[in-house]
């Protein structure tokens, strides 16, 4: 989140919901969605390689070296260069030491290649846990950061990759390598302090109860974390949020102005089937615990009104546009003026407040249970 703010999990995770939390992953092996309905991408293997029939476990084909080579979908069928394979699922399995790259991106471990329906393919990044966790943290901090605040991040980020990994395990993959899941850059966003911290933290996560849960986590809170509860079906101790975070205060995102146009705002909304003519006003009408917009009332100038949800009216404007649900309102004439504090949903960890917590010699699991009061921490046996 600190190079690209990935307000990561905004989206997605209104579709999850938390039935009590889930037991420890039984595996340490994570499935990354890496291309989604994509008909064709490049690849290359630095070394030697096999296809397998994903199905029966069949060798279906081997090589010594793969050179930059298109993949596509031809005729209903998974096509590798100039070979047409029948089978629908194909696994391509590089020997441990051979460099494999996908569209310009170094990656470990293999790739599950879906068809779907003969159109497009979804293609599966299959990898060890903790080389997943590599993959992800220069993407969602800095690794010029305190290492206490890089190895808090590692353990939220292997949390709630296993989280996922239980959630999603009927499914053909268990993450997205975007900002709806977690940013993964595989092996070409690996660097040497990430790469510190996650062996430093090996294995360790966070559970409520002995249950794992998702462990959000964001820019900055401005001040004051939010309850999961207000934006998804996640009710637990560790995720109520109202923590008072001074250490958000002053950081990058703390504070923040936005000026819209009325008709922008307008069309988005109409977009949605709102239907509204032109705004008059628009004002908070409600607000939560933790001080963040719960309903925003949009007036026209007919004197119609309606009322939109605080965030489904930051989703409209962009999450990226309107950084927070925490702002005060303005009008001016044909345009609006936000101004508001922190960056993201709120929930869970700040990432800029456990950058200052570690400036202040707090250590990494300090830094997590202060974020995620009533958590404690565990550390999976089973991982190698």
């Amino acid at each position: 989140m600190f190079k690209k703010i990935t307000l990561f999990l905004f989206a997605t995770v209104l579709l999850l919901t938390f039935d009590g939390g889930f037991g420890i992953a039984t595996t340490n092996t994570v499935r990354v969605a890496v291309l989604r309905e994509t008909d064709h991408f490049t690849i290359a293997i630095d070394g030697r390689y096999k296809l397998v029939d994903f199905n029966t476990g069949a060798l279906v084909d081997k090589g010594v070296r793969l050179r930059p080579t298109l993949v596509s979908m031809s005729h209903g069928k998974i096509k590798v260069g100039d070979v047409l394979y029948q089978e629908q699922r194909l696994i391509i399995e590089p020997r441990k030491d051979a460099l494999m790259s996908v569209q310009g991106k170094h990656f470990r471990g293999s790739l599950v290649l879906i068809n779907n329906s003969g159109e497009t393919m979804t293609v599966v990044n299959t990898i060890e846990l903790e080389q997943y966790i590599r993959g992800v943290l220069y993407h969602e901090v800095s690794d010029k950061w305190p290492l206490e605040a890089i190895k808090a991040q590692a353990v939220a980020t292997r949390t709630y990759a296993l989280y996922s990994m239980e959630k999603f395990a009927g499914r053909d993959y268990d993450m997205t390598n975007d900002v709806y899941s977690q940013v993964y850059g595989g092996r070409s966003a690996e660097r040497y302090r990430t790469n510190l911290a996650v062996k430093r933290t090996k294995g360790e996560v966070l559970n409520y109860k002995g249950k794992i849960f998702p462990t959000f986590f964001h820019a900055n809170s401005g001040g004051v974390t939010e309850d999961a509860s207000e934006l998804w079906d996640v009710d637990i101790p560790p995720l109520k949020g109202n923590v008072a975070s001074p250490f958000s205060v002053n950081s990058p995102h703390y504070r923040w102005k936005l000026n819209c146009r009325l008709k922008d705002i307008q069309d988005k909304l109409n977009d949605l089937g709102y239907g509204l003519g032109l705004i008059k006003d628009i004002s908070v009408m409600e607000r939560n615990k933790s001080g963040r917009v719960r309903k925003v009332r949009i007036t026209t100038r007919e004197g119609s009104s309606v009322v939109v949800e605080g965030k489904v009216f930051r989703e409209v404007l962009g999450p990226n546009v309107l950084k927070s649900n925490k702002y005060e309102i303005a009008m001016k004439g044909w345009f609006v003026d936000f101004a508001g504090y922190g960056w993201g949903h709120g929930v869970g960890m700040c990432q800029w407040g456990a950058y200052n917590m570690a400036l202040l010699r707090y250590d990494y699991k300090k830094i997590l249970l202060f974020y995620y009061p009533g958590a404690e921490m565990l550390t999976l046996r089973d991982i190698d």
